[in-house]
């Protein structure tokens, strides 16, 4: 899963220490940084963004006033110095409320929480067969397998082959899902056993690349 983020503060520090936070979680993608909400609002249409760091105490337009202004608003988590906006801020519906000076482990804290509900509301994709597109909920997907420029999908029921390659596939999925080789990424949850180097999912007993060892070991054995 990649999720889209911008930001946007009129204080430079501020843009930057988020910025340099971003570089450090692989599931957030930084798309733009913006000195105010006005900036943003020209360019949010073609941009697109999932998330929003947003500032409330701006000049021109305040950051509670722009989320109030858009019909179907991306998710937002507030920076502030002002507490006093919280209430009104979590009347939002926002995500998270951060407290400036913002410390990193406050800040993972929150996107965290915010990629759980990205998780929550897309619990399945589509996938072009040679047919036609098959819908696919991803706790059905045991593991996905690389063949050169496919992918086979290797469903609780059946399998599913998909032209196109593991990498582009990668970024897309939940945490949930971990790559234990070049070709293969896991559905964690169905892990029935580890074996020396091999993962046994059902039927099937997966290799575990040197590469990936310890990053996929400790994923699944720290299946929470």
């Amino acid at each position: 899963m990649t999720i889209k983020c911008c930001i946007v503060d009129d204080e430079p520090l501020a843009r930057s220490g988020i910025e340099g936070y971003l570089v450090k979680i692989p599931y957030l993608t930084h798309i733009g940084s913006f000195s105010s909400a006005l900036d943003l609002l020209h360019e949010l249409e073609e941009l697109k963004p999932d998330l929003l760091f947003l500032d409330i105490q701006m000049p021109h337009l305040t950051g509670l006033d722009f989320v109030k202004s858009l019909k179907n608003p991306p998710k937002v988590i507030f920076t502030t110095a002002y507490d006093q906006y919280a209430l009104e801020g979590f009347e939002l519906d926002v995500v998270d409320y951060l407290m400036k000076p913002i410390s990193f482990d406050r800040f993972l804290k929150a996107t965290e929480k915010a990629k759980m509900l990205f998780q929550g509301s897309q619990d399945s994709f589509f996938v072009k067969t040679d047919k036609r597109m098959e819908k696919v909920r991803y706790e059905d997907i045991l593991f996905l397998e690389s063949m050169q420029n496919y992918v086979i999908l290797q469903l609780k029921e059946t399998r599913l082959i998909t032209h196109t390659t593991l990498k582009s596939v990668v970024d897309s999925l939940p945490s949930s899902f971990v790559q234990i080789h070049k070709q293969y990424v896991i559905n964690k949850n169905h892990v029935n056993a580890l074996e020396g180097n091999q993962v046994i999912i059902k039927d099937s007993k997966l290799p575990v690349s040197r590469t990936y060892r310890d990053q996929a070991l400790n994923a699944i054995l720290d299946n929470r």
